[in-house]
């Protein structure tokens, strides 16, 4: 299957964002630089995975059958990885909370279980709902209730989950998809949209810096992340013959984790430096896993 290769890349560099969120703090722990990057820019790189994932999966709502495959080869990940990382978490949870944890899942490991959940609310939905519109409509209403239940500072599983979470960023990439915004939208006022975006991001991420409020979700968000994807795919004409790149990422993303807590932990202050050596471990480690995903593919 032809991917595009623009994207692909895209989504190289949102894996290693997401190390930066979990590499805090970059710099001294009073660094709004570090911040900036840690809690600001580096919080586009989750919805915009959900963005991703909802634009591909338009042509499997139409099908029962795709549809149901596709969930069970999610889930089949999700247990590998889940199972993978249960040494390093069986110790943190008690018996009685196994099983909300196994659905809700580890650390990171979140996006998962709401990538499947967010995806099976829009497939429901669309068997109901015909106006693209009104589930539009249903995934913003969603996001507000995450910011708010953010800026209360609610539990984060409040937030970081299907309903809440993945199902507006999977609707909105379904919605771009099926209603071809990337062939309608001007690229002026879209490469505008994203620097305007991207001021109001930082400026909610110094706001949270001055109160030291961690955030999933920022209202600029909504907004951003949308036009930042469509301003990858705009007019990409690359293509990549596999999917590889594609698939790296997805391994940086489920393996930083255990580089992390196993190969090179934390210090309590100036991870930067530490960076570098986490990111170039991740990608390696996810090499090695790709190419065994070749023959058995339950790891991406």
């Amino acid at each position: 299957m032809e991917r595009n290769l623009r994207l692909d890349y895209f989504k190289l560099i949102l894996s290693i964002l997401i190390i930066t969120i979990h590499t805090q703090p970059l710099f001294d722990n009073s660094s709004i630089a570090g911040w900036l990057i840690s809690n600001g820019i580096s919080r586009i790189a989750v919805p915009c995975f959900f963005i991703a994932s909802g634009y591909f999966i338009r042509s499997k709502l139409e099908d029962y059958g795709t549809m149901k495959k596709y969930m069970l080869h999610l889930i089949i990940v999700y247990l590998i990885w889940s199972l993978i990382y249960l040494p390093t978490y069986i110790s943190e949870i008690e018996p009685r909370s196994l099983i909300t944890f196994t659905f809700i899942g580890y650390y990171h490991l979140w996006f998962l279980p709401a990538l499947i959940s967010g995806s099976i609310l829009l497939f429901v939905l669309k068997r109901h709902i015909k106006n693209d519109n009104i589930l539009m409509s249903i995934a913003i209403i969603l996001f507000i209730v995450g910011y708010i239940l953010g800026y209360v500072q609610a539990d984060y599983r409040l937030v970081c989950n299907g309903l809440i979470f993945g199902f507006p960023f999977i609707t909105i990439g379904y919605y771009l998809r099926n209603r071809k915004i990337a062939e309608k939208v001007n690229t002026y006022q879209l490469y505008s949209l994203v620097a305007i975006s991207i001021i109001f991001l930082l400026i909610e991420s110094y706001i949270a810096y001055r109160s030291q409020s961690y955030y999933n979700l920022f209202l600029s968000l909504i907004v951003l992340c949308p036009a930042l994807f469509l301003s990858v795919i705009k007019g990409s004409k690359d293509k990549l013959a596999t999917d590889s790149i594609g698939k790296l990422s997805a391994g940086i993303f489920y393996i930083h984790i255990l580089v992390i807590t196993q190969l090179i932990p934390l210090s309590t202050t100036n991870n930067f430096y530490k960076l570098p050596f986490i990111v170039a471990i991740s990608i390696l480690i996810s090499t090695f896993i790709l190419l065994i995903n070749k023959r058995l593919k339950i790891f991406l």
